[in-house]
């Protein structure tokens, strides 16, 4: 394992001999404006180039299958970079703080993307997660005040934890097909306009669409059955949605703040009694 002390006598020049990086080699070098890192390097340890604030361009090889938490973090010039088909996970934290990260290219190997992983990559504009990933940490992409669109094609579980938090232009996002449940926390966000629920959904959490200020329709799939407390609370401009007959369970609050064209929904009027929201009477 290459080390602190190997990179003392090395300087930035990794042998070819070494298998691994180890946690916090090159860690605060802000000096550091390229790296090589050689083929038979299999894992980047933890915090390996975090602070690295020259670093622009990093080349992974694909020997590598694991890239720590906080790899990457804080090198605010890295532009892009390409996880290769080797990488099955991606650290918690490994790009916070990226805040020149234009793109990122995920490979389709990577099964686990980390809590916090993107969070703060101001410059970050879009992501494709691919169809291998089958879980997405905690706030993610929390703070990319660019990224306008996300596409998760295949992930089964996304933490309870919302992912997205203060992303002022994001307007899309596409439901995987096998995700069962949409948490509360996940989408708390006031800009989304466009919304696709798969039919794979069956239960729509707490205040999972709460004070989404800018969404206006929604489809609700056949297989939802229930629907949580305060879901779209504060959805002042939501005026047509559609509910399925099979749903049985409306949380309280559910419509808080909503506009008065949603008691005309039949189903809604059935199944839903809290008066005090101002909305539906049954």
């Amino acid at each position: 394992m290459f080390g602190i002390e190997d990179r003392k006598y090395y300087g930035k020049r990794i042998p070819e001999r070494y298998y691994g990086i180890a946690d916090g080699c090159f860690s605060g070098c802000i000096d550091l404006i390229e790296i090589k890192i050689p083929t038979k390097i299999e894992i980047i340890g933890n915090y390996c180039f975090e602070g690295c604030c020259s670093l622009s361009a990093v080349t992974i090889p694909t020997s590598v299958s694991e890239i720590g938490k906080c790899c990457f973090s804080g090198c605010s010039t890295l532009r892009s970079i390409t996880i290769p088909t080797s990488v099955s996970k991606i650290g918690d934290g490994c790009f916070y703080e990226c805040e020149s990260l234009q793109s990122i290219n995920i490979s389709t190997s990577v099964k686990r993307i980390g809590n916090w992983c993107f969070s703060s990559c101001s410059s970050l504009t879009s992501i494709n997660i691919p169809t291998n990933v089958i879980k997405i940490g905690e706030r993610c992409f929390n703070g990319c005040t660019l990224l306008k669109s996300i596409s998760i094609e295949d992930v089964k579980y996304i933490s309870e934890e919302r992912i997205f938090m203060n992303e002022p232009v994001l307007i899309s996002i596409e439901i995987p097909e096998k995700l069962k449940m949409i948490s509360g926390k996940n989408i708390e966000k006031k800009d989304i306009n466009e919304f696709v629920i798969t039919t794979s959904i069956n239960e729509i959490g707490n205040g999972c669409f709460s004070e989404c200020e800018s969404l206006k329709s929604i489809n609700i799939p056949t297989n939802v059955s229930e629907i949580g407390e305060g879901c779209f609370k504060g959805c002042n401009l939501l005026t047509t949605i559609n509910i399925p007959i099979n749903v049985s369970k409306i949380g309280e609050g559910c419509f808080d703040g909503c506009p008065e064209e949603l008691k005309n929904n039949k189903v809604l009027r059935k199944v839903y009694y809290h008066y005090d929201d101002g909305c539906v009477i049954v």
